[in-house]
């Protein structure tokens, strides 16, 4: 064979072993391919930090077809202090503990703040609408009575709780003339006017009272007397029953304040007379639950023992009473001598009675239905 010929068949090389599945106990040291992710870590960190996390990996083949060989696992610092099983991980997903308890931080200082200007918020509002409701009933309440005229007030009350009905009007009539904003001014002088005898001035002005609203209780109850004493005065003939427009009136003022005592007494007094006293018991009872001052209560317990008196017999009567009791007590002894005939001692008590109480409670009291049939007797003459 030709020289020339020979160099021109290709030569066959001995087959080369795979470092992949035959790598050399001792060999020089060459690099390892790593991905471009960990590039900056490698260059940052110790040597062998970047790859430690192949260190129990099998050599990739691409780091295989670059290097026959692969260098020895060793150990760094930063590796003896980390324990086999715990990964190495990349610095760009480390946890960031710092960043994260920061924000943190400042949402809760923020939450904090909107809580508590939500807070002074609604306080604000609140202080604002309570001091708003007060500044209305502050506006809602009557001015104070000017002085001038509460003395002519007082002066005509005290005329009035003495008996002089009449002086006791024009001086309310004079206040009356030059203010007529004082509350409850209409009812007292048509109060005062049923007394003098004045009756068209108590109903015009018990009339101007219910059309004000102020005491519309206690002026339909004065507006049922004022009917029944006209009544009285002119006759019904011809009218339809006083009793019954009464009885109307002072149903509609005890409706029209349940508290008030006043339309109680008065219609169980108005019944009496009609014979029905079962039901002026319990309107009596009813008055009683509303009283608050000592002669009201005195009223209605002395009405209470004349009711119980009249309906028992004169053989059941009681023998003897202690007049020195109490004001009811009084009253009753003085009822039980009248049942007995014995005037000088009724008169006698009548007469302490009258010294001990108002002019108006007497009054009031001596002309108890009980006490009024005796009231025609000579020796009681002045005392009713």
């Amino acid at each position: 064979m030709n020289p020339e010929e020979e160099d021109a068949k290709p030569k066959l090389l001995p087959p080369r072993k795979s470092s992949v599945f035959n790598q050399p106990e001792s060999t020089s040291p060459s690099l390892i391919w790593v991905p471009p992710s960990f590039a900056n870590k490698s260059q940052e960190s110790h040597s062998g930090t970047a790859t430690g996390i192949f260190r129990k990996r099998k050599t990739s083949f691409k780091a295989a077809i670059h290097s026959d060989q692969v260098p020895e696992a060793t150990s760094t610092p930063s590796e003896s202090k980390t324990s086999p099983d715990t990964p190495i991980l990349p610095s760009h997903i480390q946890p960031r503990t710092n960043s994260s308890g920061l924000l943190l931080l400042i949402f809760g200082l923020f939450g904090l703040l909107v809580a508590g200007l939500t807070g002074w918020v609604a306080y604000h509002q609140g202080f604002s609408a309570g001091r708003l409701y007060f500044d209305q009933l502050r506006a809602e309440l009557p001015s104070p009575i000017p002085p001038e005229f509460l003395v002519s007030i007082e002066s005509a009350l005290a005329d009035y709780s003495q008996g002089n009905a009449t002086e006791a009007t024009d001086k309310l009539e004079t206040v009356y003339r030059k203010n007529q904003t004082i509350p409850s001014t209409c009812y007292l002088l048509a109060l005062m006017a049923i007394q003098s005898g004045d009756l068209k001035l108590a109903k015009q002005k018990v009339d101007e009272s219910i059309l004000k609203g102020e005491k519309v209780s206690d002026s339909l109850a004065l507006k049922a007397a004022i009917e029944m004493e006209s009544a009285n005065r002119l006759g019904a003939k011809g009218m339809s029953d006083p009793k019954v427009a009464a009885e109307s009136l002072l149903r509609s003022a005890m409706a029209a304040d349940i508290s008030n005592p006043r339309p109680y007494i008065e219609l169980a007094s108005l019944l009496r007379f009609q014979g029905r006293n079962d039901e002026a018991r319990e309107l009596f009872k009813g008055a009683s639950r509303r009283l608050n001052p000592v002669e009201g209560h005195t009223l209605v317990d002395t009405s209470l023992v004349f009711l119980d008196l009249r309906e028992t017999p004169d053989s059941k009567l009681p023998a003897t009473l202690n007049p020195d009791k109490d004001i009811p007590s009084l009253f009753a002894a003085a009822y039980v001598a009248m049942r007995k005939n014995d005037f000088s001692t009724a008169k006698v008590l009548l007469t302490k009675a009258r010294e001990r109480l108002s002019p108006a409670l007497y009054e009031y009291l001596v002309n108890d239905p009980a006490l009024k049939t005796f009231s025609k007797n000579p020796q009681l003459s002045g005392l009713f």
